[in-house]
């Protein structure tokens, strides 16, 4: 697509989804999370695939490079996009505990496993051994990561399904993956600002936090999505992101500024985001170089140098 029909597509996803959150605002009478709320950005989720349907509808062009279809690739692709944000919500709890700041109101850690208090955890609570322990997140993690991905399903469908190729192919990998990051954060700014995801900081969350996280998190969707050539990865991690992580995160009791939470998520997430971003350049290097060929002289069979390098011949 051009650069005027993907800014077409990026304000008309605005303009519908900031018009839905604010009716969301309207209606939650000053509690960010009322349920009156719901229904309302759980619409605003799936604008950003509605719209992309009609471009697709619309104009030839915006067909070119979609990443809907299912593959085999996507099996293990999807297993890593349910434990990586699993293990980004256990890696901040272990960091905010280890630097004193809070402790998990689930967990209870020992050298033998955890003591769970709570926590809608299929195979029970109690004391658990360290085996039982995993299946039991991995269990949980993927039947809520899959819940939460029918609706998850509205914004990927239309971010890397439908828009991230578009964007890497007009203005590259890095480029494309960070304008993606940040449209996808000033997508929610209207509940960003209402202090919907920090509620003590929402200008800092809104216009830092946010925008960063979001960045980063584009670069491990990306990843999933180009090695599975599909974005239902993609859709599965952020059921998963909307679920495991953030309950686990969000569970933590601290006894000090959210902010500190904040930061150490930001940090964890970044740090993911840097290694896939690390693999998806290495792949690209790896691709773009050319193959040895094999230039037959006489009975010989000689490896030659790529393009512009003498042969010698024997």
């Amino acid at each position: 697509m051009s650069t005027r029909a993907i800014a077409t597509y990026i304000a008309l996803v605005f303009a519908l989804s900031w018009s839905l959150q604010t009716v969301a605002i309207g209606v939650s009478l000053g509690q960010p999370d009322s349920p009156a709320a719901m229904p309302w950005l759980i619409a605003a989720m799936f604008v950003p695939g509605l719209v992309a349907l009609a471009f697709i509808a619309v104009f030839k062009p915006s067909r070119t490079g979609l990443l809907w279809k299912p593959s085999i690739p996507m099996i293990p692709m999807i297993a890593l996009g349910i434990a990586i944000p699993a293990a980004t919500a256990f890696a901040v709890l272990a960091i905010v505990q280890a630097a004193g700041w809070g402790h998990s109101g689930w967990f209870q850690f020992s050298a033998s496993g955890a003591d769970i208090s709570g926590g809608p955890w299929l195979l029970g609570t109690g004391n658990q051994s360290w085996p039982l322990l995993l299946t039991n997140i991995a269990v949980t993690g993927a039947l809520f990561a899959g819940i939460s991905a029918l609706v998850a399903v509205g914004e990927e469908f239309g971010w890397r399904g439908f828009l991230q190729q578009h964007l890497i192919e007009r203005w590259g990998l890095g480029r494309g993956i960070v304008v993606l990051g940040l449209v996808w954060s000033f997508y929610h700014l209207p509940v960003l600002l209402y202090g919907y995801n920090y509620p003590e900081t929402p200008i800092l969350g809104a216009f830092l936090i946010s925008p960063i996280q979001l960045v980063a998190v584009s670069m491990f969707m990306a990843w999933l999505t180009l090695r599975a050539g599909s974005f239902w990865p993609a859709a599965i991690a952020h059921g998963a992101g909307n679920s495991i992580q953030e309950g686990v995160i969000s569970n933590l009791a601290l006894n000090t500024s959210p902010v500190h939470k904040d930061l150490v998520t930001l940090a964890v997430t970044v740090l993911v985001g840097l290694v896939c971003w690390w693999s998806l350049r290495n792949a690209r290097r790896q691709s773009s170089k050319p193959a040895p060929a094999v230039l037959e002289i006489g009975d010989e069979a000689h490896w030659s140098h790529p393009v512009g390098a003498s042969v010698v011949q024997r």
